[in-house]
């Protein structure tokens, strides 16, 4: 009897271990509908699959800053200097629920989200980049 006793204590004292916290989503920020796109830069944005690269051909460089897509999901990105090329992974832009960019890729069980737009929200403007080949 003292043995069932013993391993009920320590299945009780157990248990608790196999509890889990609901996971935290992490949410975006809301597109600035106050602000208007002032102007398109030479700023490329290939899509690959499940990535995108954007590459700078401008004579300037471009600081830290928000990039949004379809004006609804983003992501903060580093600095962007002359001539440089950056490789994001779509998966990484959230919307302002929580919600990822739909990628696609070859175990996607939902169509993937065309992409059409792409801006950068700098300190005080939105411009516009080029997309290229937006689809999957």
């Amino acid at each position: 009897m003292a043995v069932f006793w013993l391993a009920a204590v320590i299945g009780a004292a157990l248990l608790p271990g196999c509890a889990s916290q609901p996971s935290v989503i992490p949410q975006g920020p809301v597109y600035p509908t106050t602000r208007r796109q002032t102007r398109s830069l030479d700023i490329q944005v290939f899509r690959s699959a499940t990535v995108i690269r954007v590459t700078n051909t401008t004579a300037h460089s471009y600081p830290a800053c928000r990039m949004w897509l379809n004006s609804w999901f983003s992501r903060e990105i580093g600095p962007l200097g002359v001539g440089q090329t950056i490789e994001l992974r779509l998966s990484s832009f959230r919307d302002r629920y929580g919600e990822a960019f739909r990628a696609g890729g070859f175990f996607a069980a939902e169509k993937p989200t065309l992409l059409v737009l792409a801006q950068l929200e700098l300190e005080s403007e939105l411009v516009g980049l080029i997309v290229v080949g937006g689809e999957d």
